[in-house]
């Protein structure tokens, strides 16, 4: 398959509003990690301290993609028709990219005295290597090797919860598939808050399932504001804790209108630029840490009070962002495309060998 943005075709099953929301929200994630390294690197200038709270509610870009996902994946579940089938295609997904940036960390981590693995020994680096490998961060307390993968270990919880209700919900009936989750998200939520977020993409997805969705003018207007207005109640949601749940209101009404695709809001998303980065938005995200790593040192160690530290900012913004897409084109051609294509062809091959005809 091509890159949609840079050859211009799209499959006409893809929703091009939603595909642009992914580069939306990986272009979010990176504007907060600009910020956070600053501050965490000592090159963030105070005279930018106005503009923060812009930078700090990209953070919650993730929460978007929860969004996505809840969408998408339950689509794609019930398309697969299969449980097995659709864990497969969601573990072709994710570890191509995953585990080439793994064995990359964990292969100089210890070497370079990266974080946790300055002075590690064999079996806690093993046991390391394991858990990451099985995306406990993020939902366990165990170290976390790649910056941003801890989003990865709610992904792919969500992704077996799914797999688990669609088999079951097949054998017992759907109520009691529902209680059984009201009892999970009661048990669940106070923990893992930010997982809520998978559940207006849920809702969506029935509802638009049901009959085209038709929303009244006023309410696409309102598309842009809401989009902004999540991002801002789950900053403020950071001291403010119930305002997490606030949050869910609008945030529903920016996606449906989305999906929807006739309001403000998806015509800028599905501009060519958030288009691109919708394409290498898995890649993108995951790399953007790895890439942007030795830049956070040099400014740190060789220009931090040589050079005025908004240049610093902006030079981390731009040279960090554009080695960022390349590394993560390169990275969606030869292993998305590339070895995920191989992946599904040998995959689909051993199913089909397993079952008798």
């Amino acid at each position: 398959m091509q890159s949609e943005a840079a050859s211009g075709a799209y499959p006409k099953n893809l929703n091009r509003q939603i595909h642009g929301l992914r580069g939306f929200s990986t272009l979010a994630v990176f504007v907060y990690h600009v910020y956070g390294m600053g501050i965490l690197w000592g090159f963030w200038p105070t005279a930018l301290d106005p503009v923060a709270p812009l930078f700090s509610a990209g953070k919650h870009g993730v929460e978007i993609f929860f969004i996505i996902s809840g969408y998408l994946i339950t689509g794609s579940l019930i398309r697969h028709k299969s449980a097995e089938k659709f864990l497969i295609d969601r573990a072709i997904r994710l570890y191509p990219v995953f585990m080439t940036i793994q064995l990359l960390v964990f292969g100089l981590g210890p070497f370079v005295h990266y974080k946790w693995m300055s002075g590690i020994s064999l079996l806690a680096w093993s046991r390391a290597f394991i858990e990451n490998g099985l995306f406990m961060p993020g939902i366990f307390d165990v170290p976390l090797a790649q910056l941003n993968a801890w989003s990865l270990s709610y992904e792919a919880s969500f992704y077996l919860l799914s797999a688990a209700c669609f088999v079951l919900a097949r054998r017992l009936g759907r109520w009691p598939v529902y209680v059984g989750l009201v009892i999970i998200l009661a048990l669940a939520l106070p923990h893992y808050q930010r997982a809520i977020f998978f559940l207006p993409g849920v809702a969506i997805y029935f509802l638009s399932r049901r009959s085209a969705l038709q929303l009244p003018g006023w309410f696409r207007a309102f598309s842009l504001p809401a989009i902004l207005l999540t991002l801002a109640l789950l900053t403020t949601s950071e001291t403010h804790a119930g305002l997490i749940y606030v949050a869910l209101i609008p945030a529903f009404a920016f996606f449906i209108s989305v999906v929807e695709g006739q309001c403000l809001l998806s015509r800028l998303l599905r501009t060519r630029f958030l288009q691109y980065l919708g394409t290498i938005s898995y890649s993108f995200y995951l790399w953007s840490p790895v890439v942007t790593y030795p830049m956070k040192i040099v400014i740190e160690k060789a220009l931090h009070g040589r050079v005025d530290d908004k240049v610093n900012v902006v030079l981390f913004a731009i040279v960090g962002f554009a080695a960022s897409v390349a590394v993560s084109h390169i990275s969606y051609r030869l292993l998305e495309d590339g070895v995920g294509r191989r992946l599904h062809h040998w995959a689909g091959s051993r199913l089909v060998a397993v079952r008798p005809a």
